[in-house]
């Protein structure tokens, strides 16, 4: 006689769980408890890590708010200055330079052909060098100046400040109601402050930063 025995058979049904609730059980996962401690090396690397880490993270947060307020304002930039002066303002032109002689004739070139009225313009040529730039430019800043061109030569002893430094040192003999500050490799354009002075005619304008190219 054949005897049939039926095994119940249960069906359980369960819903997926969300990422929320895996992300919240990985965190009271405590599958590999015990396996290591972190000691005194552990720390050592991780907290200078995180540090870094931060400190990047400040920086990307800066540039984000950089490009965040040039896309909310960049409508109202326009090349053309909504106001223009009567009567033009005298310029001072620094150019910072540090052992680059290669390049210094080159800047001080481009910087004589500015358009703009010589007796409204000082060229300073902030000279922190310390190997032949030294003579070489002092040499070429008075050829320039026999032309009749508007340009004074500053050489430090010391470093002082770096660049910075220089700048300040300059100032204190500048005339210049507006300082334009070039690089040593960099070349303005002739017509450079015909373009940008005028957007100081606006009493709220303090600083004007442009492109390299």
């Amino acid at each position: 006689m054949l005897q049939a025995s039926f095994i119940p058979a249960f069906l359980l049904v369960s819903s997926t769980p969300t990422a929320t609730q895996r992300f919240i059980a990985s965190l009271f996962d405590n599958t590999f408890a015990g396996i290591h401690h972190l000691d005194w090396f552990d720390w050592s690397l991780l907290i200078p890590y995180f540090g870094v880490l931060i400190i990047l993270s400040c920086y990307g947060l800066h540039r984000y708010e950089m490009i965040r307020g040039y896309w909310k304002h960049h409508k109202k930039f326009t090349e053309v200055p909504p106001r223009r002066f009567e009567h033009l303002p005298r310029v001072t032109i620094q150019l910072p330079i540090y052992n680059e002689q290669y390049v210094v004739e080159r800047l001080i070139e481009s910087a004589s052909k500015m358009e703009y009225p010589r007796e409204l313009l000082e060229i300073q040529i902030l000279d922190d060098s310390t190997d032949e730039t030294h003579p070489f430019t002092a040499a070429l800043v008075e050829q320039y100046k026999e032309t009749g061109l508007p340009i004074e030569y500053i050489h430090r002893s010391n470093r002082h400040g770096y660049k910075a430094g220089a700048l300040q040192n300059g100032l204190k003999t500048a005339t210049g109601e507006i300082v334009v500050i070039f690089d040593a490799d960099f070349i303005p354009p002739v017509d450079f402050l015909e373009r940008v002075v005028h957007q100081f005619a606006d009493p709220k304008v303090g600083m004007v930063q442009t492109r390299w190219a």
